[in-house]
This record gives structure tokens, sequence and C-alpha cells, in this order.
């Protein structure tokens, strides 16, 4: 069976290939490709300091929930599943019809492959792939059967992430801080800049009223330390970010209600 002239030529080009900030998505965000939900997303990443492309709202939530993970070194996300002759293999196996595109087989890919780094210093990758669970038919299955079989013939632990569950406030935060990772591109905003004002920041935020807006307070601190509007909130989401200081994560953060913020006891 003939192979998509598109997808090789994109193999060609080195995508798939790489890892960190080299790595290449197989699939991208300006391929004409019909996103899930609508959802075509290109994201700085925090462990991968590259661009990221992702497909659906529930793979940008994934990336979010990742990037924010200690354990985690690496994401790649539209992980091509190759050589292609691989998954053909298994799918004559399993008479299961390989996917095409207009009569062509096509190179399947795989939504996530993380590493991660265990206590000892292992490096360990995991394959993981994203799907509501009201898109769950009989091809989905199978295709997930060749995803499957074509891991297990490597020795990785395949699975599927379903979007039942997921923890959506923890998630929601993250949104929130995300873009605040990293001082490039914030004009008067460096890190002397942080270093100076994160201490007297973190201790007016905690001597005003625990009842306070934490917008209120930022407004506040603002005009005390005699900084630019919005510096206040943007140190709040730079320091959690980077997990110097500390709030609890899993409950919903809105600026217009308050935010208890401590030092980090690890960072």
């Amino acid at each position: 069976m003939s192979v998509n002239k598109t997808h090789v030529n994109r193999l060609k080009d080195g995508r798939g290939q790489g890892r960190g900030e080299q790595y290449v998505p197989f699939i991208q965000a300006n391929d004409n490709k019909v996103a899930s939900e609508g959802w075509l997303t290109r994201t700085l990443g925090w462990h991968s300091n590259r661009i990221h492309h992702t497909l659906s709202n529930y793979e940008y939530q994934y990336l979010l929930v990742q990037d924010w993970s200690d354990q985690v070194v690496d994401i790649r996300e539209q992980y091509p599943l190759t050589p292609i002759e691989a998954t053909q293999k298994i799918a004559a196996r399993l008479n299961i019809k390989h996917p095409q595109h207009k009569g062509e087989d096509v190179v399947m890919s795989t939504d996530f492959m993380l590493t991660t780094m265990s206590v000892h210093g292992e490096l360990q990758e995991h394959p993981r792939t994203i799907k509501p669970i009201n898109k769950l038919n009989k091809r989905t299955l199978e295709l997930f059967e060749i995803e499957r079989q074509y891991y297990k013939e490597l020795n990785l632990e395949w699975k599927v992430v379903f979007d039942v569950g997921r923890p959506i406030s923890f998630i929601r935060n993250i949104d929130w801080l995300y873009d605040a990772k990293r001082l490039e591109g914030r004009p008067g905003m460096d890190l002397e800049v942080v270093n100076m004002l994160a201490e007297p920041l973190l201790y007016k935020l905690q001597s005003l009223s625990r009842t306070m807006s934490i917008s209120k307070k930022c407004l506040n601190c603002d005009n005390q330390l005699g900084v630019e509007p919005g510096t206040s909130m943007f140190m709040i989401k730079h320091m959690l970010a980077n997990k110097k200081w500390t709030t609890s994560m899993m409950e919903p953060i809105r600026e217009s209600a308050p935010l208890q913020i401590e030092r980090s006891k690890s960072k």
C-alpha cells in the first residue's frame, strides 16, 4: 500500500525527530488539520522551551498539567509511530484497516510522549493519547489497539487519558499564571527587579487583610511600592509559576477573591 506523500515529506523534513527544544512535532497547528473541538494552540512550553502544537482543548489542558510537574523533563506532542511499516504490519496482523487519506496509508501519531526522571535519575518514556470519552467508537478502539501493540513491541506502557475526572480548578490556575513563568518580553522586568521586589511585596501582601481580594491587594501594593500598575499581579503569577511562592492550586484562583500566598519551603 502506498504511503501518503505529505507524511513522507514531513518525516524527511525532520518532523517527529529530536528532543527538548529541537523536537519538531509531526503534526503542527498550521497543517490545515481540523482541530478537535475547534482548538489549535501554539504554546511556549516550560520544560521544552519551544512552541508546542496542541490540536484540542483537552490536549492543551494536559500539556499544562505535565509542564507543572517536576518529574517531567520533556514533552513531545504529535509523536509519530515510525516506521510506518511497523503499524502496517500490526494492522494486517489484527485484520484492522490502517488509517488512510485518499486511499494512501498515513503515519499514525500519539498525542504526547512524556519523558520523566525517576528519583534515581533514570529517564522513562510514557506515550499518552488524549480522548474525550464521548468520542469512543469501534473505529477508535481499533486504532487504539494498533497504537497499544506498537508500544508494547517497544516495551513502553501506552495509556489513554480521558476527559473525565480532570482537576479543572488546578488546570485553570496553571493557565492563569502560565505565561508569567519567563521574564523575556516583559519591559522593565528582569531577575534583578524580581529579586528586589519579591520580599517587600510578599510582606505587604501578607500584612493586608486576608479578606481583601487579590486584585485590590495588588493595586495597593503597586501604589505603595511605586511600580507600574499590574506589576504586583505579574509578580504573584511569576513567583507561583516558578514555585518560589505557593498557594492552594487545587482551589479556584479568582482575582476578585482573596488569595493566600506563602513562601515555598522547597524553593
